[in-house]
């Protein structure tokens, strides 16, 4: 963990303000560990009832619920990464413009693996609470990944 990321972590534990720079970091530094597909430390990046939205689909709630998605991701896509094309932050919120790359290697949404490169893009909008997310909706082109994975859009 960066010294960076533990100033803030410190600062939000002993109640002084963060803002949007702090949560620009902590989402950069929560990126790159998901690329190294490292769920070890989620609790330095998001509150452990963390709710996350993705169109069609039900909201995971729960920390755990969140790894056992990525866990997902990983096993269909296993050198799945995320770029970070643009963010931008408040006091309270982080929003950013993404694109996610990979190999279609594994089961993914049911759909066998097809050894396919996938890229998508999307969006996406976190609400932070005293240095980390705990709210988040996931804004991402299911039709076109939907397409890349043989499946034709919904």
């Amino acid at each position: 963990m960066s010294e960076s990321w533990r100033t803030v972590r410190v600062a939000a534990s002993e109640g002084i303000s963060v803002d949007a720079a702090d949560n620009l970091r902590v989402h950069t530094q929560w990126t790159e560990a998901e690329d190294r597909h490292d769920l070890s430390n989620h609790e330095a990046f998001v509150h452990e009832d963390i709710e996350v939205r993705t169109i069609g689909t039900e909201p995971t709630r729960g920390i755990e619920a969140y790894r056992a998605s990525l866990h997902a991701m990983y096993a269909g896509i296993p050198d799945f990464r995320v770029v970070l094309d643009d963010q931008f932050a408040t006091d309270d919120r982080v929003v950013c413009r993404w694109r996610a790359t990979g190999t279609h290697d594994g089961d993914l949404f049911g759909v066998p693996a097809s050894g396919r490169h996938i890229e998508y893009s999307g969006v996406s909008v976190w609400e932070f609470d005293h240095g980390k997310a705990r709210r988040g909706w996931i804004f991402s082109d299911v039709p076109l990944l939907l397409n890349q994975l043989g499946r034709g859009a919904p």
